[in-house]
C-alpha cells in the first residue's frame, strides 16, 4: 500500500506556503496603486477623454498580459507534466515532488490524467492567447468607430450647410 502514495515533500510544501503568502502580500500591496491609478483615469476622462483612454488601454494591455504570461506558463507546464506521464505510465511520474501525499496511478489512469491535462493545457493557452489579443482588437474596434462616429458628425456639419445653401442661406 505504501508504494501506491507518492509521500508529500514537506520542503515543498513549506516554499509552497511561503511563495502563496508572499504573492498574497503583493497583491495586497499593488491593490491601492491599482486603485489610484484607476481613480485617476476617471478624473482625466472628464478633462481629457483621449488621455485617459490610452492609459486605461495601457492598464488594460499591462494586466492581461501578465495573466497571458501566467496561464501560458501554466500551459506549458502542464505538456511538460503530461509528457512525463506518458513516458512513465503513472501520475504522478518518477521523481516528481508533491505538497501533499498522492495516489499513484499507472495505466488507464494515469492515461485519463494524462488527457485531462491536456485538455487543461489547451485551454490555458487558448485563454493566454486570447487575453493577448483581446485589448488589441478592443481598442482598434473603439478606434474605428470613434472615426466613423467623427465622419458622421462632419457630414452632418456639411449636410446642414448644403441644405442652408440651397436655401439662399450664407455659412461662414
Amino acid at each position: 500500500m505504501n508504494q501506491d502514495v507518492v509521500p508529500a515533500d514537506k520542503n515543498l510544501r513549506k516554499k509552497f506556503i511561503i511563495f502563496f503568502v508572499l504573492f498574497t502580500i503583493a497583491v495586497i500591496l499593488v491593490v491601492p496603486y491599482f486603485n489610484y491609478y484607476i481613480n485617476q483615469i476617471k478624473q482625466k476622462s472628464k478633462e481629457n477623454p483621449e488621455l485617459a483612454f490610452k492609459k486605461s488601454m495601457f492598464m488594460l494591455k499591462l494586466t492581461l498580459g501578465i495573466v497571458s504570461v501566467l496561464l501560458l506558463m501554466t500551459g506549458v507546464y502542464s505538456i511538460i507534466l503530461v509528457r512525463r506521464t506518458f513516458e512513465s505510465g503513472q501520475y504522478p511520474p518518477p521523481g516528481m515532488r508533491v505538497i501533499r501525499e498522492t495516489r499513484l496511478r499507472r495505466g488507464t489512469q494515469a492515461k485519463m490524467a494524462g488527457i485531462s491535462l491536456i485538455i487543461l493545457s489547451c485551454i490555458l493557452i487558448v485563454l493566454a492567447l486570447f487575453f493577448l489579443y483581446w485589448p488589441y482588437a478592443f481598442e482598434k474596434t473603439i478606434l474605428k468607430k470613434k472615426s466613423s462616429d467623427a465622419k458622421r458628425n462632419i457630414s452632418a456639419m456639411e449636410r446642414e450647410v448644403i441644405a442652408l445653401r440651397g436655401k439662399g442661406g450664407e455659412t461662414k
